[in-house]
């Protein structure tokens, strides 16, 4: 399970803005280095929609490759770059996660994992390239 990874960092409460601001803190960097894998975990497919935008200026603007994980309840804009995985992703739905592996530089790599519990969320964010490729393989074995 995905959750896991967190018996290995340090756990901490977090609210939805703070979750925001750290996801656009890894997006900023994948997009300043503008290479590498970017995998991002939506609760549900429809939740990318607004965010649509955001990701077709990342992957048209570099040479990004964008996964987009997500439970299948909206038929996304088929866009060059991003790939959308929708199979057997229910059991992703209480998480927030993003894996940027750092392109040519592992040292850029960072990640997020939080679960969404009744009063906010739980979790941690990393610049640890190990525990960001633990991430990225979590997501992409759904």
């Amino acid at each position: 399970m995905l959750f896991e990874i967190l018996e290995k960092t340090v756990i901490t409460g977090m609210s939805r803005r703070e979750l925001l601001a750290v996801s656009r803190e890894i997006e900023d960097r994948a997009f300043r280095v503008g290479e590498g894998i970017l995998r991002v975990s939506f609760q549900t497919l429809s939740t990318f929609k607004s965010q649509t935008d955001v990701y077709r200026t990342l992957v048209t603007d570099t040479d990004l490759e964008i996964h987009i994980y997500g439970i299948e309840d909206w038929t996304p804009p088929a866009i060059k770059g991003i790939t959308y995985h929708g199979e057997e992703a229910e059991r992703f739905k209480p998480y927030w996660a993003l894996a940027y592996d750092g392109g040519p530089d592992s040292t850029q790599a960072c990640g997020l994992v939080a679960k969404e519990l009744s009063d906010g969320y739980t979790g941690f964010w990393t610049n640890d390239s190990a525990i960001v490729e633990e991430i990225a393989t979590r997501l992409n074995t759904v």
